[in-house]
């Protein structure tokens, strides 16, 4: 056996790995008791006391994580979108297109939004969004960008495009009744205010939208 293959972890090692499992599993802790006191009390305005004795820890321990109550349902928020997001993931794997994979992508989040109004009421609420949807609604805009089907002068603009687009859309089915054709519309004007030919569009919308094959993170 060499040298190398005898090492073992050292005491610091492992608390380190402990304490980060520790931290991870705290974190998650509160952030599941949060998702019930969000979606229990819906328009009533919950307080750090509601989310302490739900995720049953000290004061101390929750604001070692969270200073406030929007910066949980920040957190809470972008935890249910990146949830989605591997469900999407799931989805798309095997299409290297980035037209297709947007495409499939925004109608998979749409669909969420429609048959699940408590999600999108939730959602919608979002200022901010996790690091997983920015990554990859970004890494699919650009590479678009770079096989010349997309048209746009900035990622940032057309990233704006898409996630203020889909936000009020989502706003809008939570508050109110929409027709059937809603999504789609929604769907065919972002895909056209980022320059597809039509014809793209058109293939676009005539893919049928899979049902997820992945179990997603519960609205209790």
């Amino acid at each position: 056996m060499s040298a190398k293959a005898r090492v073992k972890p050292t005491p610091t090692d492992h608390r380190t790995r402990v304490g980060r499992e520790r931290r991870a599993s705290t974190k998650r802790r509160i952030l599941e008791a949060a998702l019930g006191v969000f979606a229990e009390m819906g328009g009533a305005a919950p307080v750090i006391d509601d989310f302490i004795k739900a995720a049953g820890v000290a004061r101390g321990t929750f604001y070692n994580y969270y200073d406030s109550v929007e910066e949980l349902l920040a957190a809470t928020t972008a935890w249910l979108e990146e949830d989605l997001m591997l469900s999407i993931e799931h989805e798309l794997d095997g299409l290297t297109d980035p037209v297709d994979r947007l495409a499939l992508g925004v109608r998979l989040w749409l669909r969420k939004a429609e048959v699940d109004l408590v999600w999108c009421a939730f959602v919608a609420k979002a200022v901010t969004h996790g690091e997983v949807v920015e990554e990859t609604l970004l890494r699919d805009l650009r590479n678009g960008a770079r096989a010349g089907v997309f048209v746009f002068d900035s990622v940032q603009a057309a990233r704006d495009l898409v996630v203020g687009t889909l936000h009020e859309a989502m706003r809008r089915m939570s508050a109110s009744q929409v027709p059937a054709t809603f999504t789609d519309e929604v769907a065919r004007l972002v895909f056209r205010g980022l320059g597809m030919p039509s014809r793209r569009v058109q293939a676009a919308l005539r893919r049928p939208i899979p049902t997820f094959r992945r179990a997603m993170q519960p609205l209790r």
